[in-house]
């Protein structure tokens, strides 16, 4: 067995330790597992995986490569603002058990207004970053973005003008994941801050 599969193992164990879920990433297989104490409970097969780097065109350095695997952990995520509500279908008064209500007093009657609207749950987007605190972004998306020599040139140039203009801005690099548009809504409320990501070294 392999110095980095030893790792890979010894990094997992610790994970499974714990009752939380985590996420694994190989990038051989293109899958990414769902997984609680070791066990997968689910598996989104990708249909692509890129490293996202931003090289301004008069600076071509890059940031340095990190050293795999390694676990990475959300720092900020889109997840964070899901929220799950359960509303009864209907509202009655509280009556303690072996309690009887007073008689109530004959209130007149009150024509039915019009019913409450449900406020409708907002859809999961199929596309969005979430922080990592290795100093990259875990970009989820349904195509992986171009990244030939004209789309880089192009990138680098629009970018070239907008700091002319004091506009410039310093996106961080992405590893991005190309996957079904449903599984990327599906995993979208996974994405919260802290989420453990196991990411394992190529073979």
């Amino acid at each position: 067995m392999r110095a980095t599969q030893v790792a890979a193992l010894e990094l997992e164990l610790s994970l499974a330790r714990r009752p939380d879920v985590y996420l694994v990433l190989n990038t051989t297989a293109r899958q990414l597992e769902v997984k609680v104490r070791g066990v997968a409970v689910d598996r989104i097969p990708l249909k692509g995986v890129e490293k996202l780097l931003h090289v301004p065109l008069l600076s071509p350095s890059s940031p340095p490569p990190f050293p795999l695997p390694a676990v990475w952990r959300v720092v900020d995520g889109p997840g964070d603002s899901d929220r799950e509500y359960v509303a009864p279908a209907e509202l009655r008064p509280y009556k303690a058990e072996g309690y009887d209500d007073p008689p109530a007093a004959a209130t007149p009657t009150r024509p039915a207004g019009p019913p409450p609207t449900a406020t409708p749950i907002p859809e999961p987007p199929a596309s969005y970053r979430a922080q990592l605190d290795c100093g990259w972004d875990l970009w989820i998306t349904e195509t992986l973005p171009p990244q030939g020599f004209l789309a880089r040139t192009r990138a680098a140039v629009r970018d070239g003008w907008e700091r002319l203009r004091g506009r410039g801005t310093h996106p961080r690099p992405a590893i991005t994941l190309a996957m079904d548009r449903e599984d990327a809504k599906r995993l979208h409320h996974l994405m919260r801050s802290n989420m453990p990501v196991l990411v394992l070294a190529d073979p």
